[in-house]
C-alpha cells in the first residue's frame, strides 16, 4: 500500500517474525549470546523467558539461521502435545524416518540418531518455543532426552524459550530436577525508549535497504508511550502510522500523525464522539420535531391512527390499537422486514428465523408481548454477567474451536492491548489472518465465516464479546461465556446490541500479505492465477506476471462478488477467491 510511496521494498513492521529484521537491544544481544555459548560448549540446558511480544520467536529464529553445516535442529512451536506426539513431532523435525509409535520405541528412535549424530561429528540442538505451554510430564521428558550422553559430551543441547510463567513452572517442586540442570538463563524485557527509536529506524533501514528516517524523534516517544517498547506493540502502531502519513500524503510520521495513527488503533470499532455543537443542535431538532409531532398529536389524533390502522379495524382507544410493521413479500410468499442495505447483495437477510425443535439451544427471539415499555432482550442477561477481557478471550477460543485449533492460553496475549490488535495477533499465533468488519452485516452474511462480535451491555459503555457461530435462514447462533448452551437469535433481536465490529479469521495460503498487485511478487501473482484458472478464469497465461488478462479478470471477480472493483487483491478479495477455489477448509456460519 505505502511501499512504493516511501521508498520501501517492503512493510517493515510486519508481524511475522522475520530473522532479517532483528534488532539486538542489550538484552537480546545477551540472550543470544547465552545462546550460542551454550551451543559451542554443550552447556546443557538454557532457558530464555520474556513477556508476549519481546522478539522471543525472532530472536529463536535468527539463532537457528546462524547455525553451520555441521550442526542440526528441531524446532518445536506448538508444544501442547502428549509425549508420543511430542516425540513424533521431534522425530519430524529432524527429518527422522520412523514407523515406530510407542513411546519406548520413539525414544530409542532418536538415541540412535544422536548417537550418530555424535560420531558424525555434528552437534544437535533441540529449540522448543512457547515452553510454558509444555505439559509437567513433557518436561521431565525434555529431562530424560538430556541424561542421553556419552562419557565425554552432550548428544543433546536442549533450549526452552517461553513467557515468564516458564520460570514458575520450573521453580516448582516436582520439577526440581529439571531446574538443577539449566546453566544458563535470559530475561527478555520491553525496550527502553531510546532502544525504541533505534528499533523503529533498524527496521525502516532494512525495508529501505538504505538509510531513511521515516518518524520523527517526537513521533518515536508518542509510539514508545502507546506500545510500552514492547516490539510487537511498536510494530502494530508505526505501520498504522505509516498507512495515516501515505493517505495524508506526508514525507514522514511526525507526532501529530503518529497520535492519530494511534486514536485509531484504539479507537477502532467505536465510532466518534460528534462534536459537541453538532450534539446540542441535532438534541434542538430532535426535541422541535417531538414537540411538533405531540402538538399535531393532540389535536388531530384520530388522523393520526389513520395513518397507522388499516380502514377494516375499528380503534376506540389508541392504546388498545396494535400497530401492524411494513412488511414485503419475497419470491416465495413468506413475509421479510426490510433493511436498507448500502450495497447490492444477492442474500435474502431474514431477521425472523423460523421455528426450532432443538431442546439444548436457548431461545432469545420469542414473540415479544405487548408492553408499554421496551421488551426486555434475553441476551441481556447473560452479557450483564460479562467483562471485556474475559469475554473477549472466550469468544477467541470457541472461535478458535471452530478452526480446529488448541485453546489459546491467555497469557499468551497481551491484555492491555485494543481489541483489533489482539485478535490480529491471537490469528497470527495460529498461522491465521485477521479480517476486521464494521457495521457491515451483509459482509459478515456472504463471507460466511464464524465471527467474533462486540456487544453493547445495557446501561453500561463496557463492550463485550460472543461467537457468531451460526447464521443460515433459521436465525442466528450465539456463543456467549457462561451460557450452558448455545442462543439462538435472529438479526432483529440482536441489532440493538451490536456495536458494529465483527472480526473473521481467514488462512492465507498465498503466502503474501501485502497488497498483491503489479510488482508483486512472482511466487504470489502465481498462486493468484493458479486460484483464478480454478474457478473459471481459463484466459490468463501461466507466467508470474501480474498483466492485463490477471486485472480485468480480478475486476470481474470483484464485480460478480459485490466488492468495490478495484483490481487490486486485498484482503476481502483473497478470502473469497481462496473460498471461491476450496483451497482451503473453512468452518462456514451456514452449510446452504
Amino acid at each position: 500500500m505505502y511501499q512504493t510511496y516511501f521508498g520501501l521494498k517492503e512493510k517493515p513492521f510486519k508481524l511475522v517474525p522475520n530473522p532479517d529484521y532483528l534488532y539486538l537491544s542489550k538484552q537480546h544481544e545477551i540472550a543470544l549470546a547465552h545462546l550460542t555459548y551454550a551451543m559451542d560448549q554443550g552447556e546443557g540446558f538454557v532457558v530464555i523467558t520474556g513477556e508476549v511480544g519481546t522478539g522471543k520467536t525472532t530472536l529463536c529464529r535468527n539463532f537457528l539461521e546462524r547455525l553451520d553445516e555441521n550442526s542440526s535442529s528441531a524446532y518445536i512451536f506448538q508444544p501442547a502435545l502428549d509425549s508420543v506426539e511430542l516425540l513424533t513431532t521431534i522425530c519430524n523435525e529432524f527429518g527422522i524416518r520412523t514407523t515406530q509409535a510407542s513411546f519406548k520405541q520413539l525414544l530409542d528412535v532418536i538415541n540412535a540418531f544422536l548417537i550418530q549424530q555424535n560420531q558424525d561429528g555434528r552437534k544437535v540442538v533441540l529449540l522448543i518455543d512457547e515452553a510454558q505451554n509444555l505439559r509437567v510430564e513433557n518436561l521431565e521428558l525434555v529431562r530424560m532426552l538430556s541424561n542421553l550422553e556419552t562419557t565425554r559430551s552432550k548428544l543433546l543441547q536442549i533450549i526452552l524459550v517461553g513467557q515468564p510463567e516458564l520460570s514458575d513452572k520450573l521453580d516448582s517442586y516436582e520439577l526440581r530436577q529439571l531446574a538443577q540442570r539449566i546453566s544458563l538463563t535470559a530475561h527478555l524485557s520491553p525496550l527502553g525508549f531510546d532502544e525504541t527509536a533505534s528499533y523503529i529506524h533498524h527496521r525502516v533501514h532494512i525495508a529501505a535497504q538504505r538509510n531513511l528516517t521515516l518518524f520523527t524523534p517526537a513521533a518515536c516517544r508518542l509510539i514508545f508511550k502507546y506500545s510500552k517498547g514492547i516490539p510487537r506493540m511498536i510494530n502494530i502502531a508505526c505501520d498504522r502510522a505509516l498507512i495515516t502519513a501515505f493517505s495524508m500524503e506526508r514525507p514522514k510520521v511526525t507526532r501529530a500523525i503518529a497520535g492519530k495513527a494511534i486514536q485509531e488503533l484504539t479507537m477502532r470499532g467505536r465510532p466518534p464522539s460528534p462534536h459537541p455543537i453538532k450534539k446540542i443542535l441535532a438534541w434542538s431538532l430532535a426535541c422541535l420535531v417531538v414537540c411538533a409531532f405531540a402538538g399535531l398529536f393532540y389535536f388531530n389524533r384520530q388522523e393520526i391512527v389513520k395513518l397507522f390502522v388499516p380502514n377494516h379495524i375499528t380503534a376506540n382507544r389508541i392504546d388498545s390499537t396494535r400497530v401492524k410493521r411494513d412488511v414485503s413479500f419475497g419470491e416465495t410468499g413468506e413475509a421479510t422486514k426490510t433493511y436498507k442495505i448500502d450495497e447490492p447483495t444477492p442474500l435474502s437477510i431474514s431477521p425472523t428465523p423460523e421455528p426450532t425443535s432443538e431442546p439444548a439451544i436457548a431461545s432469545a427471539a420469542a414473540e415479544p408481548q405487548l408492553s408499554p415499555t421496551r421488551p426486555h432482550n434475553p441476551i441481556q442477561d447473560a452479557l450483564a454477567l460479562l467483562d471485556h477481557q474475559n469475554s473477549r478471550f472466550a469468544a477467541l477460543a470457541h472461535l478458535l474451536a471452530l478452526w480446529e485449533q488448541p485453546h489459546p492460553n491467555q497469557a499468551q496475549l497481551p491484555s492491555q492491548i485494543e481489541d483489533t490488535g489482539y485478535f490480529d495477533i491471537a490469528a497470527h499465533q495460529y498461522g491465521l489472518r485477521l479480517h476486521a468488519i464494521d457495521s457491515d452485516w451483509t459482509l459478515v452474511r456472504r463471507l460466511n465465516l464464524p465471527a467474533i462480535v462486540a456487544l453493547k451491555k445495557e446501561n453500561s459503555e463496557e463492550l463485550v464479546f460472543a461467537a457468531l457461530e451460526k447464521w443460515d435462514e433459521k436465525g442466528i447462533l450465539l456463543r456467549i461465556e457462561g451460557a450452558p448452551s448455545a442462543i439462538e437469535t435472529n438479526l432483529e433481536g440482536l441489532m440493538p446490541l451490536l456495536d458494529g465490529s465483527a472480526y473473521v479469521f481467514w488462512k492465507n495460503i498465498l503466502g503474501f500479505d501485502a497488497l498483491i498487485t503489479e510488482g508483486a511478487p512472482p511466487k504470489a501473482v502465481h498462486a493468484i492465477k493458479a486460484l483464478l484458472k480454478n474457478i473459471g478464469y481459463d484466459q490468463i497465461g501461466d507466467s508470474p506476471v501480474f498483466d492485463l488478462h490477471t486485472k480485468q479478470a480480478i475486476l470481474d471477480f470483484q464485480k460478480r462478488h459485490f466488492i468495490e472493483p478495484d483490481g487490486l487483491i486485498g484482503p476481502l478479495t483473497k478470502i473469497l477467491l481462496i473460498q471461491q477455489a476450496q483451497a482451503v477448509k473453512y468452518p462456514q456460519l451456514s452449510m446452504e
